[in-house]
């Protein structure tokens, strides 16, 4: 059971499809008060469900964060109508569509990045297509021969010494 519980409740419970709250409304839900990073900025109230356990709570809800205003401390929850939330059925028809058109290699790497991600299959997707990208990215570069020696100074000495320079 997570302490975010209650709040993962009340968003199942509510009918509309958006519901404005202020910090404080989700305080009292929680009955404890929002982490320091809830305040510091908008990434806190980001819906990628590897982030933290608030996050989980209203994704499994059904709903997204949106309209997040840290300074005026409101935020508006909008249902995740049609996505693929953690732990939910689009998420298993999405990864069972997948599976059906990727050979068994790719569908068992989906199956491994999605239990890495928590169950999340869109960010397993997404990480499959980043690393095929990279993947893509460095044949491109093989028949490129490098032009000039190799150096035994690191590029990052290099990029650090020309900015002290200035």
């Amino acid at each position: 059971m997570s302490k975010y519980d209650p709040l993962r409740k009340f968003l199942q419970s509510r009918q509309t499809d958006q519901l404005p709250l202020t910090f404080a409304e989700i305080e009292q839900v929680l009955g404890f008060p929002l982490p320091h990073s809830a305040r510091a900025g908008p990434s806190w109230w980001s819906n990628n469900t590897g982030s933290h356990v608030g996050v989980r709570a209203w994704r499994d809800a059904g709903w997204k964060a949106s309209r997040v205003d840290v300074a005026g401390e409101r935020i508006t929850f909008v249902r995740a109508t049609g996505e693929s939330s953690h732990g939910g059925q689009d998420a298993d028809r999405l990864m069972r569509l997948l599976r059906e058109r990727l050979s068994s290699t790719a569908g068992n790497l989906l199956t491994e990045y999605a239990k890495e991600a928590g169950g999340d299959c869109v960010a397993a997707a997404a990480r499959a297509i980043h690393e095929a990208a990279i993947t893509r990215r460095r044949r491109l570069f093989e028949p490129f021969p490098l032009t000039g020696p190799r150096s035994e100074v690191d590029s990052v000495d290099l990029i650090r010494e020309d900015r002290d320079a200035r």
